[in-house]
């Protein structure tokens, strides 16, 4: 029984909505759009981050010679955690475009650099929701790969974006620092053994 909710998809993708019903019951208590809208960068940019941990996990997991299952089991669970991103920084946007309810307020935010950050990381995380799919993988053949680096792109606007718009910075560090960790991890590993560029 526990392993079959281990191996759901529909139970994995139940899991990451709970952030969101726990938004609502949240909104419903205390009926603030700021919060709102602050709750669901922050899952956004939480699952970005878990997104691009995927990889160095794996890799992590292959040095500790655990069961071969479990960075498969990851692997299979990456598209959720991406389209969950981009679902959680669509109510972001949506919230903020719900609350500014002005497209001349909206145009003029956007010349701030911490707002113009926050849209270019939703365009790019668009982009990679839009062809995230096996369809998009064989149309683009080997464009598809390069196509989804853009999730770099989205990550550091992300942060730069929480950067700017935020005045305590230490949540952002507290998310920030375990994923440069694992990045730099990565690339010692791949550095030593080019073939781990495949991870």
């Amino acid at each position: 029984m526990l392993r079959r909710l281990v191996e759901s998809h529909a139970a994995f993708r139940l899991l990451l909505a709970l952030p969101w019903v726990a938004m609502l019951v949240t909104f419903a208590r205390l009926h603030s759009w700021s919060l709102l809208i602050a709750q669901s960068g922050e899952w956004s940019v939480r699952l970005l981050i878990l997104t691009l941990a995927v990889s160095p996990a794996r890799i992590v997991m292959k040095q500790l010679h655990m069961d071969p299952h479990w960075p498969m089991w990851l692997m299979k669970r990456r598209r959720d955690l991406g389209m969950a991103c981009f679902l959680y920084a669509l109510l972001h946007l949506s919230f903020y475009l719900v609350r500014q309810w002005n497209i001349h307020v909206v145009l003029f935010d956007l010349q701030d650099m911490a707002y113009a950050m926050g849209w270019i990381g939703f365009v790019t995380l668009l982009a990679l929701a839009i062809t995230s799919n096996d369809a998009s993988l064989h149309s683009l053949g080997r464009w598809w790969k390069p196509l989804q680096r853009l999730v770099y792109v989205s990550a550091i606007a992300a942060f730069l974006h929480w950067y700017l718009i935020r005045q305590d910075h230490s949540a952002l560090w507290l998310h920030l620092l375990p994923l440069l960790a694992l990045e730099a991890y990565r690339l010692m590993h791949n550095f030593r053994h080019p073939a781990g560029m495949k991870h």
